[in-house]
Order: C-alpha cells, then structure tokens, then sequence
C-alpha cells in the first residue's frame, strides 16, 4: 500500500514505528504509522509502516539513523535506585 504524496521511511515492529514517529514529530515533520491493528493488552510487535511526505524523506531517514544510532544516557549517580 502506497499513499500518494508520502514515502516509507521505516518498516518493521509497530512499536519501534510509533516511537520513531514520536521522534520526528518531535522534531517538526510529520509522520503517519500504518499497520495491521493498534496496541491490545500486550505490546504489538506486528509489522507496521512509517510514512512521511515526500519532500521529508531524506531528512526523516537521516533523523531516524541518528536515533538508532545514539548511545543510551547513562545512568545518573546522583539518583537513588529501588535494587
């Protein structure tokens, strides 16, 4: 399925989907997740589409590589932790 004017710029889990597109919508693009069914009682790892418009996709892309490639924070010191 294609919608005419938008572009793939992600295809796998529906949740990695919703969380990129949370990134890019963060960052002033706009972005539709497509997919099979919405979340349920579990977390729904179903195949899913992340489409931005056309003139987007170079930057989405190059914006989603930089989320996946980015180191995870670091644990704070200065916080307590429940163990």
């Amino acid at each position: 399925m294609s919608v005419k004017g938008w572009v793939v710029v992600y295809q796998g889990e529906r949740i990695r989907a919703d969380i990129l597109g949370a990134v890019l919508e963060a960052n002033g693009l706009r972005a539709e997740v497509f997919g099979d069914n919405a979340y349920g009682v579990g977390v729904d790892l179903s195949p899913a589409r992340l489409l931005v418009p056309e003139d987007d996709a170079e930057t989405a892309r190059r914006m989603i590589q930089d989320a996946e490639s980015a180191p995870l924070a670091e644990d704070d010191p200065d916080s307590e932790r429940d163990v």
